[in-house]
């Protein structure tokens, strides 16, 4: 089906395809009794793929990337689709209608995308409202952003206040200190600023004896050193890292949109993370959990990411490009693979290739 939609989309602006893609998972969402018919297209379960970590359950490894509901229009829709777990947002504090458009650019020569969107979304309160209305089997999470009007020395206080007002209502969050779309927002990859919000969350987190996992989110571009010396304060202050965001990196690259500004996302990053993953996995000693993200478009690339320490993958780029059939189809060429080659579980085969 998406084979034949795909043409007629590719015609249009992507931003524009993107909003007819939410407007048509609402449809389901509005009317429930289609749920099921959406959870029979796209679901697949397996025990051999479920994991328990941080205290949550993971039916699959295979998990949406923040940037696709950006204000939680659609999570029940979602919730059907086959996903490991849901990642919304990014959220700010406040509504904030995002960067001029256009601001997003297919690069189909490199199975990539180019955004600068600015963190557009509704808000906190109205995103959690939208959350409120339904019941979750998958786990969500929320990727915290900043409001580009927020004074530069209270930017940290930003992302509190997005895990306060949701902190009773989602299974994780994600800090987000990647996004290039925002000014100065990866000046917190410095190690002084890194060093303030860490000291934030950390107070947050015992002022309120908050028990709900949260996950940082890092930029492709940080170099190898760059993540060495994060490594030690994220291991004491978080619970999770997410390898990694877009890159302003040009290389190699085909399409005549390549020199847009903004984050590349999709296949140019996944060798980059890949690299990324390893190293975190060899330096925390395995003992941290790395969600592997950037240019993953098959089931090989998933189980490369897992080799390389990555515990659990997310997807979003790929989609655009494949389908929504793309988390069903890997999950069940994932429980091929590990059969075929004698393993008993997902878990059996992470890290293996450090």
């Amino acid at each position: 089906m998406y084979k034949l939609i795909k043409p007629i989309l590719f015609q249009l602006d992507p931003e524009k395809a993107h909003g007819m893609t939410i407007n048509a998972l609402k449809i389901p969402q509005k009317h429930t009794k289609l749920l099921p018919i959406l959870e029979k297209l796209f679901h697949y379960q397996h025990p051999i793929l479920s994991q328990n970590m941080k205290g949550i359950h993971f039916e699959n490894p295979i998990g949406l990337a923040a940037g696709f509901d950006k204000s939680c229009e659609v999570p029940k829709a979602l919730d059907k689709v086959g996903f490991g777990t849901l990642e919304l947002g990014g959220i700010t504090p406040k509504p904030q209608p995002g960067n001029a458009k256009p601001r997003m650019y297919r690069l189909v020569e490199d199975h990539a995308l180019i955004n600068r969107m600015g963190f557009n979304n509704l808000g906190m309160n109205k995103a959690l409202s939208n959350l409120r209305k339904f019941s979750y089997h998958t786990p969500i999470g929320i990727n915290v952003g900043v409001n580009k009007t927020t004074p530069y020395e209270s930017r940290y206080q930003d992302y509190i206040k997005v895990i306060d007002t949701f902190k009773n209502d989602v299974t994780f969050f994600t800090v987000n200190i990647s996004s290039p779309n925002t000014e100065n927002l990866q000046s917190f990859h410095d190690k002084n600023e890194f060093s303030q919000l860490c000291s934030a969350i950390q107070n947050y987190k015992i002022q309120h004896e908050l028990d709900v996992p949260i996950f940082i989110k890092l930029t492709s571009d940080l170099s190898p050193e760059g993540l060495s010396q994060m490594l030690k304060p994220i291991t004491q202050t978080f619970d999770g890292i997410i390898l990694a965001n877009t890159t302003q990196k040009r290389e190699q690259l085909h399409s005549i949109n390549q020199k847009e500004t903004g984050g590349l996302s999709g296949k140019p990053l996944f060798e980059r993370n890949l690299k990324l993953i390893a190293q975190a996995y060899r330096e925390t000693q395995g003992q941290f959990l790395i969600i592997g993200t950037g240019g993953i478009s098959t089931v090989n690339d998933v189980i490369k990411m897992l080799r390389h320490g990555a515990t659990l993958v997310q997807i979003y780029s790929s989609l655009v490009f494949e389908g929504p059939g793309l988390t069903k189809k890997m999950n069940k060429q994932l429980v091929q693979y590990l059969q075929n080659n004698g393993y008993n579980h997902v878990s059996d085969i992470i890290g293996l290739d450090v």
